[in-house]
């Protein structure tokens, strides 16, 4: 877990299914590093949004028995190809305690998102395999020169990059509520 601050950057590529590419990245000599495995992602925020407002993100993520507690901040400069953000994250043992302490401080939960998540490293980038409500999508992130050429090298380029965050997208897709799989 990063719990210095670091400069996250990443591109998500829209994919037709999140199946067959763990063999393509195998096929590729990419690296497993994550097994696939579902996240819950509850996203917290002010009564009154000021987080958001901020363009601030404070995540409590769930995998497996524990999970991870991250903020993400606005960053300065960077390309418009890919999304730039600050990111301060730390393992979280007990996410139940974690989410009553957010609770604890007046903070509460405004959206909650799933998925299925897999990564991998090549090229120097972390290439996540992420099926969502919405779709499968690819997310890599890493320097700029690192996601260009892993992108290249799975049938991407820069036009083909998307910066949305998946609330954004799970709107653009007329969804309402929270982005989550269905019983």
């Amino acid at each position: 877990m990063n719990t210095e601050p670091r400069l996250e950057i990443e591109a998500k590529l829209r994919i037709a299914a999140a199946g067959p590419w763990p063999g393509r990245l195998a096929a590729l000599g990419a690296k497993p590093c994550l097994e696939r495995a579902r996240e819950l992602d509850r996203v917290f925020d002010t009564p009154a949004g000021a987080l958001r407002s901020a363009g601030v993100l404070l995540r409590l993520r769930r995998r497996g028995n524990g999970g991870a507690l991250t903020l993400k901040r606005p960053a300065a400069g960077g390309d418009a190809a890919y999304k730039v953000r600050d990111e301060i994250e730390t393992g979280v043992a007990d996410p139940d305690a974690m989410e009553a302490i957010l609770l604890g401080i007046g903070l509460r939960p405004v959206f909650a998102y799933e998925k299925f998540r897999a990564g991998f490293r090549l090229d120097g980038a972390l290439v996540l395999v992420d099926e969502t409500p919405i779709g499968d999508f690819l997310e890599i992130e890493g320097e700029p020169a690192a996601i260009d050429r892993a992108a290249a090298r799975l049938g991407f380029s820069r036009a083909d990059f998307i910066t949305a965050s998946y609330r954004s997208l799970f709107l653009q897709c007329g969804g309402s509520g929270d982005m989550l799989f269905r019983p």
